[in-house]
């Protein structure tokens, strides 16, 4: 009777466990498991200049530099500088956040604050160093780089929500 009992309990919280679990992974995938949509450089053209930017086509700059790169935007003021690539391939993209990365790492000082995050085809890494924001965020064959100061995080979140690669930079603040 005993061990009926035991075994009971067992059972009962390795089914409770796996509820549990199961709960977790779901959230998960729900909140955070999902791919993005790549963006286009035309959609970002198109999202800077409704944000009152005045974009510009980057690409024959950028483009003896990687011969898979399909199109480039900037935008330059005196408060952000935001690149936008759109390539032919991942690997492309692949490199060219990866080179922004290690980029970052020359411009870290004492009190930073540094995030990575990846998922699905997500991948970001941002650093507040110095008085200063930076971000890269590649999806798929997409990456883009930006940089501003502190006090304009919540503009660069703007643009970061509009083409849909982020929510809000300052959630990092």
């Amino acid at each position: 009777m005993w061990l009926n009992k035991k075994k009971k309990i067992g059972l009962t919280i390795l089914f409770v466990g796996g509820i549990i679990l199961l709960a977790v992974i779901l959230i998960y995938a729900s909140t955070n498991g999902q791919s993005k949509t790549p963006a286009t450089c035309q959609q970002v053209t198109t999202v800077l200049s409704d944000l009152g930017y005045v974009p510009s086509d980057t690409t024959s700059l950028y483009l003896e530099d990687d011969a898979q790169l399909k199109s480039s935007v900037a935008i330059e003021n005196e408060q952000i500088r935001f690149d936008f690539f759109e390539f032919g391939n991942e690997n492309s993209a692949a490199n060219v956040y990866s080179n922004a990365c290690n980029q970052m790492l020359d411009y870290r000082s004492s009190g930073n604050i540094s995030n990575s995050e990846g998922y699905a085809n997500y991948y970001m890494h941002s650093l507040k160093s110095g008085g200063v924001y930076y971000i890269t965020i590649r999806v798929e064959n997409t990456v883009l780089y930006a940089y501003c100061d502190e006090d304009y995080m919540s503009e660069l979140g703007k643009i970061l929500s509009g083409i849909g690669y982020s929510g809000d930079a300052d959630k990092d603040k």
